[in-house]
């Protein structure tokens, strides 16, 4: 073999195994960005599902409020549920001590679907806006519900859709048990 022929294989050689080395580099980049895609779908896939089981969750509790309001026998009683519903709502939100944007638009926008878009009265408003501002501690905001006549179940329902509204808390959960125990002892 010529002097020439193994300096070529020699260089070659090299050559051949920086290629390689380069190609197994580029090869394990474009693993980890597919193994970095793979868990970006997998993560937008659970929060679709997330969203799929709150949805369903509201959908269940609109029927369930509609069930109840029909129950109730004069607008009065609606009006007191309806302060009744913002008050356990507003408490289980603000039990964590950040009472969220996104916990506000959902209780708001959720109360203009089940008021379905009635006038409020102006004393009624002045409550609301005054649970609101000063959101009731759990035990006031659940006597405020056993007053209203509305299943106690549909408040249940109700922390359970505030709870997941921004991810739960601790304090969230709190809530829940609390609300149990309060039930249990009524």
């Amino acid at each position: 073999m010529s002097f020439l022929s193994r300096l070529s294989d020699s260089v070659l050689g090299v050559f051949n195994r920086d290629t390689k080395e380069e190609e197994n580099k580029e090869v394990q980049k474009l693993q980890k960005i597919e193994i970095k895609k793979e868990v970006e779908e997998a993560q937008k896939e659970v929060k679709v599902e997330e969203v799929v089981v709150i949805l369903s969750e509201i959908d269940a509790l609109k029927k369930e409020l509609s069930d109840a309001f029909d129950s109730l026998s004069s607008m009065d009683e609606y009006w007191e549920a309806m302060v009744a519903i913002e008050a356990v709502a507003t408490s289980c939100a603000s039990s964590d001590k950040h009472f969220s944007d996104a916990e506000r638009k959902e209780i708001e926008v959720f109360m203009q679907k089940i008021t379905q878009n009635r006038e409020v009265p102006s004393s009624v408003q002045e409550k609301i806006d005054e649970v609101y501002a000063n959101p009731l501690p759990l035990n006031q905001a659940f006597i405020l519900a056993k007053e209203s006549k509305v299943e106690m179940s549909v408040f249940e329902e109700i922390i359970d859709v505030v709870m997941h509204t921004d991810g739960v808390t601790f304090e969230e959960k709190v809530v829940l048990n609390a609300w149990h125990d309060f039930k249990a002892s009524a």
